[in-house]
């Protein structure tokens, strides 16, 4: 940033120029950054890594189940502090919901392997000469 007044260079975010003492007059773009920087709401950056855990967590599916829904609850936070569905949240929230279906397809493959390993079990006598004391 640049003083207006006497054009010393001065740091983000200052309110008032260290050379001269004149107030700091901050853009509506700027303005806007600040607020989105000091606002956790409003920080993107968390949505888009727990959609990228979601992702990488969904063969432990335990895991990837819960980075997928805090990543949507963190969606939902963002949106009612009213920002928009773009950029690092849509990928985000697209990370997450691939996250959320894949480790519910891991909990049905396993489901599935289970049952089909019991009845082939099952199936070849196995069970049968097992005696319990």
């Amino acid at each position: 940033m640049v003083c207006s007044k006497c054009g010393a260079q001065l740091p983000e975010g200052a309110t008032f120029c260290t050379e001269c003492g004149a107030p700091v007059q901050q853009t509506p773009v700027q303005q806007a950054y600040n607020a989105a920087v000091s606002n956790p709401a409003i920080n993107t950056t968390p949505i888009l890594i727990l959609g990228i855990l979601a992702l990488v967590l969904c063969e432990t599916v335990i895991g990837g189940i819960i980075c997928a829904i805090l990543c949507k609850k963190k969606v939902k936070e963002y949106v009612a502090a009213g920002g928009q569905i773009a950029g690092k949240v849509k990928v985000g929230n697209i990370l997450a919901t691939v996250g959320l279906i894949f480790s519910i397809i891991y909990i049905v493959v396993w489901i599935v392997c289970i049952i089909v390993g019991i009845a082939g079990v099952a199936a070849s006598g196995a069970l049968s000469n097992i005696t319990f004391n």
